[in-house]
């Protein structure tokens, strides 16, 4: 690892202190993240009339060879109608994302 430098694994946090702006505009590190086997998907939902929609569930399927379909889990948008998700990358194998509209309205 250089100096200035963070090394990623599953989680690593940077922390500016007033003391590192002091005099600069810029600050600059250098980032360096381990291979993984894992992808992320993103993306924000809308509405209709085209408003980020807080709340929709997001249900994330595998689908194999042959149409075989596993569902991995779901999740749920935040007040920006934006989500992620991580899946693993495999080259047989296709992600589906079904989306639904909140459970509960506000």
């Amino acid at each position: 690892m250089q100096k200035g430098g963070i090394l990623l694994s599953c989680y690593t946090e940077v922390t500016v202190t007033p003391e590192d702006l002091k005099n600069r505009k810029m600050i600059q590190t250098t980032i360096a993240i381990e291979r993984s086997d894992e992808v992320l998907l993103s993306g924000t939902v809308y509405n209709s009339r085209c408003e980020a929609l807080e709340g929709a569930v997001v249900l994330i399927m595998e689908i194999y060879p042959g149409k075989q379909r596993v569902k991995k889990g779901y999740v749920i948008t935040n007040r920006f109608g934006e989500f992620a998700v991580t899946v693993s990358k495999n080259k047989y194998v296709n992600y589906q994302l079904d989306i639904y509209e909140p459970f509960i309205t506000g």
